[in-house]
């Protein structure tokens, strides 16, 4: 690791008293061993600590294929990848600790990651209050955004089939509106 980039770095090292061949005398990948789990670097093993952590490893176990995951434990150094990470955050939403994946490659290590989802709790999405027999839509209606009764009205004539047809009215994200912005800039084609 002294000399190589973090992803040259092997996960796992396994010693051979020979590599095995093919009849061409070239490497045989199919009959190299899988790595035991104790093939992994890693630093000593210290339990985690508390339900994130403990949640945490053992999803890292299960996904990874490990026999357990200590507290100082990286992700990638246990033969973590960038699909596996993936897979990760969908487990993390499902017990509402959902988190960008970045935050995984900027805190690899169970604890560090841990305390950062310790503070993070998915945002409640408050109930529509707009349904399908609303006959007219106030302000009161409209958690997400404040508009007035007039910049309301003005959105509800611009929607074919009025406020039969409006689910929810709220203000774009950032990367929403610079969608918008290059769509109506465009000349041709819808980009």
């Amino acid at each position: 690791s002294g000399r190589l980039p973090d992803y040259m770095v092997p996960a796992a090292f396994v010693r051979l008293a020979a590599l095995p061949l093919t009849p061409n005398g070239k490497l045989d990948r199919k009959a190299l061993p899988a790595p035991a789990d104790g093939a992994y670097a890693r630093t000593a093993y210290e339990a985690p600590q508390g339900a994130v952590e403990t949640a945490l490893a053992e999803i890292w176990a299960e996904l990874l294929g490990v026999e357990r995951v200590g507290r100082h434990d990286n992700f990638f150094e246990l033969g973590g990848h960038s699909l596996l990470a993936v897979q990760l955050m969908e487990r993390l939403r499902r017990l509402s600790l959902g988190v960008e994946v970045r935050a995984l490659f900027a805190r690899p290590v169970l604890a560090d990651l841990a305390a950062s989802l310790g503070s993070h709790h998915e945002v409640a999405v408050p109930a529509n209050l707009i349904t399908e027999h609303s006959t007219a839509i106030t302000p009161q209606m409209l958690p997400l955004i404040e508009l007035a009764q007039p910049e309301i009205d003005r959105i509800v004539a611009t929607v074919p089939g009025g406020v039969g047809n409006i689910q929810d009215i709220y203000g774009l994200s950032p990367l929403q509106d610079g969608i918008l912005f290059h769509h109506l800039l465009a000349s041709r084609g819808d980009p």
